[in-house]
């Protein structure tokens, strides 16, 4: 075997050095990977709820590479109109009165802050549901009652006011006052006392027995 010079000493140990140089590289490469970057989404930009409904939000977190995880226990949400719609129990929105409003979700997570926020629109149902009480009475003659009505709107959640006149459609058998709806039994027969809106005009009324006392 011969000799190995002074020379090739100096080139081997200058590429062990090297290599060992690159090894480093790559570790501190390693140790020092930048973050994957994250972002919440609610995966959707507004919608629309009716009144006196709830939903259960779905708030993600999502990474740079596409990976999507459900938001952990530490998310806040929050309603920028709580006299809109409230979040009950983390991410259960309620809605309690008509407009639009925000929901705001934020998360502080492997050294970020991550937000993200949706608009959401109240409205409800346009029926009116009359609700006399009592729906029917039975009197006898010189007997007097004073029915009350209540406007319900939007499933049963909203209540509407009205200036109401009273009238019967058989004054023979009672009389009723036009303001207050006191209604009073004249004859033995059958009437109904009827009532219409300034706003919402007739609505119905109450089916009236008159028997004799």
């Amino acid at each position: 075997m011969g000799r190995i010079t002074s020379s090739r000493v100096a080139l081997l140990a200058t590429a062990i050095g090297l290599l060992a140089g690159c090894r480093a590289d790559q570790a501190t490469q390693t140790t020092h990977a930048v973050p994957v970057a994250l972002r919440l989404s609610f995966g959707i930009k507004s919608f629309a709820i009716d009144l006196g409904q709830t939903m259960q939000l779905a708030i993600k977190v999502v990474s740079s590479t596409g990976d999507t995880t459900a938001a952990p226990a530490g998310l806040l949400v929050v309603s920028r109109d709580t006299t809109v719609l409230l979040i009950d129990s983390g991410k259960v929105v309620r809605t309690i009165g008509m407009g639009s409003t925000w929901i705001v979700a934020s998360l502080d997570t492997a050294g970020q802050s991550l937000r993200d926020s949706v608009q959401v629109w109240v409205s409800c149902t346009m029926e009116l549901v009359p609700v006399f009480n009592p729906s029917t009475k039975t009197l006898a003659v010189g007997e007097s009652f004073t029915p009350s009505l209540v406007l319900f709107g939007c499933g049963g959640h909203l209540t509407y006011s009205d200036t109401l006149r009273w009238s019967a459609n058989d004054a023979a058998v009672v009389r009723v006052d036009s303001l207050s709806g006191t209604t009073t039994g004249l004859l033995p027969g059958q009437a109904r006392v009827l009532a219409v809106g300034k706003r919402f005009g007739s609505v119905g009324g109450v089916s009236v027995t008159v028997k004799a006392p």
